[in-house]
């Protein structure tokens, strides 16, 4: 997968949505979290020149929404990376950077694992509501 794919996401997370009738709260909670997760996939587990594979699992289950990222890149543990520092005003503020941070925010659970050499990312979101701030 690559960049230029994102929109095949998108469809998917869309059709997902419908047919699960998900909130726009909580569809756009699960856009961002899967958009900045498989972008994340691409520019950090990917060795250079090469294509690979990423798998997506989505389920509901108790009021939230569980995703399963499955990759067969390098190791990659988003979970592992330091909180970003926010900026305190918009003079201060840069583009990118946030990413995981804003995962962190949507998500209620953050899981990494690295199993038969794949990368297994599990993700917990409610499917009620989006958290409101961010802070």
């Amino acid at each position: 997968m690559d960049h230029g794919q994102l929109p095949v996401l998108g469809d998917w997370l869309q059709a997902f949505a419908s047919c699960h009738a998900l909130s726009p709260e909580a569809t756009f909670s699960l856009d961002l979290v899967l958009t900045e997760a498989v972008t994340n996939i691409m520019d950090y587990s990917r060795r250079p020149g090469t294509i690979g594979e990423i798998e997506l699992e989505c389920t509901l289950q108790d009021g939230h929404i569980l995703a399963k990222l499955m990759d067969d890149g390098l190791a990659y543990d988003p979970t592992a990376a330091t909180p970003a520092n926010l900026p305190n005003n918009l003079d201060e503020a840069r583009p990118g950077g946030l990413g995981i941070h804003l995962m962190r925010h949507y998500t209620s659970c953050m899981h990494y694992r690295r199993e038969h050499d794949r990368n297994v990312l599990s993700l917990t979101l409610p499917m009620e509501h989006a958290r409101a701030s961010l802070q």
